[in-house]
């Protein structure tokens, strides 16, 4: 599976698919553009935040990499939400949508996916886009 979606060239923009990732990546370790303006902002370079990373166990960088990867892959076409599983919030969806298993990702707060099988994520993204490009 590819993971992409031909979107018909009109000047209507899709809105992005809203991601939830409940993992038990920390949060500190995003590398997201909000995320990136306010470490700017803060005076935090990414070469310190690197060494950070690299402290962190191989499972946790292992993540890291997969959900960069995701994020680049699409791009625009989604917004990642990453929520701590150990968090009140995190907590609290993982209850409300019957999350055993992390990462979870939950896509538009319908579709629900527990695990890594990147096929299965990008299937799930595409079925999405495609309903709403319908």
């Amino acid at each position: 599976m590819s993971g992409f979606v031909v979107f018909p060239s009109t000047s209507g923009m899709m809105k992005p698919l809203t991601v939830a990732v409940i993992s038990n990546l920390l949060t500190a370790l995003g590398n997201f553009a909000a995320c990136e303006l306010v470490m700017k902002g803060a005076g935090v370079k990414a070469g310190s935040r690197r060494e950070d990373i690299a402290g962190y166990p191989a499972e946790f960088k292992e993540e890291f990499v997969k959900l960069s990867d995701l994020r680049r892959i699409y791009r625009h076409r989604i917004r990642i939400r990453l929520i701590d599983a150990k968090s009140p919030l995190g907590l609290y969806k993982s209850l409300l949508h019957s999350i055993r298993r992390y990462p979870a990702f939950i896509i538009e707060k319908m579709n629900v996916y527990s695990g890594w099988d990147r096929g299965r994520v990008e299937e799930l993204l595409d079925t999405r886009m495609q309903a709403l490009l319908a």
